[in-house]
């Protein structure tokens, strides 16, 4: 008896090693290996500083993976090149490789160094698109620039300077304080405001027309050939009937429900987005309401109606937890966007809607 036990044993434990084993190694090639840096530092901040000296259109994605690859062993000396490259004269090739490769140290070091230290070269409009991708990806970042123009003594800029910083504040997102700031700095640079938001309103993007004339709205500005809307203490939109939503076949409707008491807060006057012309009469609904459908809406996503027609209408909504603005549709139709601006998901989301004669 003993033998046989023995036998068993002998065969039985080294296919449990085995297959612990197996185990084991299965688990540990879910790990990544990094392993040793291929170069010691000094090396490797030669390399880097030749590759950013080295870049031009022709070979920005191949400079932009080969960094990307040294980040694991050497970030700290990236974001030094970097920022020591950005002070150069040459810093125009990099804007785009800032996006790919910026961290909040890369970020604010930018900024520092084009608001506060060399702002005649290194603030203008050509790399006003490279600082909203920073001061949006990086809030801190933006901190000298609006500490800035926010303070007691607002700056005087030049034309180039004024030009950049009008461009960022219009295009920044609406996310935390920006729109407000940016309404009380826009002001001061009026005239090269006015200037931006004309050209975006004659532009070929539809959005970015919109959005100039929300803008001029905002500020009191007057919008060329004749897009502003007198203000109202409700916010006022162009529509005339329940529309569809993105999750809705187009050109199906829904059925308007009754009007509700009216219980959010004091609305702006918004300009009607740029589409077609509107029917001579409407005899359709004069009251109705737009319902959100579906799963929840997560924070800063958006929620479409669609195939509105270009009637007035005036839209009561949340806008303690809802943005809304008015977009081209396709044809004569326009759209209607709300983005849940509040801190969390929005389950549901109701508009009521009347026209306005």
């Amino acid at each position: 008896m003993d033998r046989i036990l023995q036998l068993i044993f002998r065969i039985l434990v080294p296919s449990a090693c085995l297959a612990l084993l197996v185990t084991g190694t299965t688990a540990l090639a879910q790990f990544k290996v990094i392993g040793p840096p291929p170069y010691t530092p000094s090396v490797a901040r030669q390399k880097i500083k030749a590759l950013l000296e080295g870049i031009d259109p022709t070979n920005r994605q191949q400079t932009v993976d080969t960094l990307s690859g040294l980040l694991s062993w050497y970030r700290d000396i990236v974001d030094d090149e970097l920022i020591t490259a950005w002070k150069k004269d040459t810093r125009a090739n990099l804007t785009e490789v800032m996006g790919p490769l910026a961290d909040a140290k890369v970020a604010s070091g930018i900024v520092q160094f084009s608001w506060r230290e060399q702002r005649p070269t290194a603030f203008n409009p050509a790399y006003a698109s490279m600082f909203v991708n920073l001061m949006t990806r990086f809030p801190e970042s933006s901190q000298p620039f609006l500490d800035d123009l926010l303070g007691p003594q607002t700056p005087d800029l030049s034309p180039p300077e004024a030009e950049a910083t009008c461009r960022i504040l219009l295009d920044m997102p609406d996310i935390g304080m920006w729109r407000k700031s940016a309404l009380r700095i826009l002001p001061h640079y009026r005239r090269t405001a006015e200037s931006l938001l004309a050209q975006d309103i004659h532009g070929s993007d539809r959005e970015k027309s919109y959005r100039a004339q929300v803008w001029m709205s905002d500020l009191k500005m007057d919008a060329p050939g004749n897009l502003n809307e007198q203000q109202s203490p409700r916010r006022r939109l162009t529509s005339t009937r329940a529309a569809v939503n993105d999750s809705t076949p187009t050109g199906a409707d829904r059925s308007p429900g009754p009007p509700a008491a009216d219980s959010s807060p004091t609305r702006r006057a918004l300009p009607a987005a740029p589409a077609a012309t509107a029917p001579a009469t409407y005899n359709g609904a004069q009251t109705g309401t737009l319902e959100c459908v579906g799963g929840p809406i997560p924070q800063n996503a958006e929620y479409v109606f669609r195939n509105l027609p270009v009637v007035k209408m005036q839209l009561d909504y949340d806008t303690k937890i809802w943005d809304a603005r008015l977009a081209a549709g396709d044809g004569q139709t326009q759209r209607v966007i709300l983005r849940n601006k509040s801190s969390s998901p929005q389950k549901r989301c109701t508009v009521h809607w009347s026209v306005v004669p």
